[in-house]
């Protein structure tokens, strides 16, 4: 995932969520005036009360927003510091590519080791693995990292496709993400002999986001997944869906112990718990040493 979130999704995740509470407080207070309209001598107190819930309401709002700015301001800084994994080497078993976002890139690992890329690498220490993911890709951006491969004259025996979540964040139009996802797999088609795609988590479980509207993200990321599953299937690529109930009910139950301390991105058990569970779906077995 990474910065790019920030740039467009946030706002829209703030305004929906104002658009949703404050109305809604400001028709209860309408609602409690209203209801002492016969009676003169408490309209006033009422009136006051009112007025105080609708403030408190803004209040809390407010802060929540301060606090959530500070956490956007952490997460991007987390993902300027990644460093991504990859190992090149002249004699190789297997050639794989790395492409995407911070995900990708491993942002969350204590160690570039312990990102799916290096995780992968220890399993199979004869793997040429080259890594191209850049933090707040979204799908599009994906596009353009597999075309430069192909300007570049590479080929692969894997992809690992780390993308979704900026698109989730940012609310890209289902029906454009629809039209990437097409282009981007089937340009990985050209580009690797065989192509993973590692979906995002169902990104309202993620602690950054306020429980006023972790609901948005949590919606928008079961609706993005669809559009990505329904694509992989289209392309025969494997999708490994982390919003789906079974890993939300995982991530939901340690939720304080899978994501980084910026409280958005993935940490080092998080990505353990991606790579074993898509080297299960694969069927994989470590090389012998």
């Amino acid at each position: 995932m990474g910065e790019t979130h920030s740039k467009v999704g946030i706002p829209l995740l703030l305004a929906s969520s104002l658009r949703w509470l404050v109305p809604r407080n400001a028709c209860l207070a309408n609602q409690m005036i209203s209801s002492t309209m016969a009676s003169p001598s408490k309209r006033g107190t009422v009136e006051k009360a009112a007025l105080l819930l609708t403030s408190l309401t803004l209040a809390g709002v407010l802060l929540e927003a301060v606090a959530f700015w500070r956490g956007v301001g952490r997460a991007r800084r987390y993902a300027a510091a990644g460093r991504r994994f990859e190992r090149r080497l002249s004699a190789r078993y297997a050639t794989v590519l790395i492409l995407g976002d911070s995900t990708g890139v491993g942002v969350g690992a204590t160690l570039p080791e312990e990102s799916i890329a290096g995780l992968l690498a220890a399993d199979y220490p004869d793997a040429h693995i080259v890594n191209v993911a850049v933090s707040g890709t979204c799908v599009a951006g994906a596009v353009e990292q597999v075309r430069r491969c192909l300007e570049a004259g590479l080929h692969f025996d894997l992809a690992l496709l780390h993308v979704g979540g900026n698109d989730v964040v940012a609310d890209t139009p289902l029906h454009r993400l629809a039209g990437d996802c097409d282009t981007l797999l089937q340009e990985l088609g050209r580009l690797a002999a065989r192509t993973v795609w590692l979906g995002p988590p169902d990104l309202g479980l993620a602690p950054l986001f306020p429980r006023l509207y972790a609901w948005v993200v949590a919606s928008r990321s079961r609706v993005a997944s669809q559009v990505f599953s329904a694509a992989a299937a289209r392309h025969d690529v494997v999708f490994v869906d982390f919003s789906a109930p079974a890993h939300v009910a995982h991530f939901r139950e340690r939720r304080h112990k899978h994501f980084a301390i910026d409280g958005f991105h993935p940490n080092s058990a998080s990505y353990k718990y991606g790579y074993l569970t898509a080297r299960q779906m694969l069927g994989l077995q470590t090389r012998p040493r």
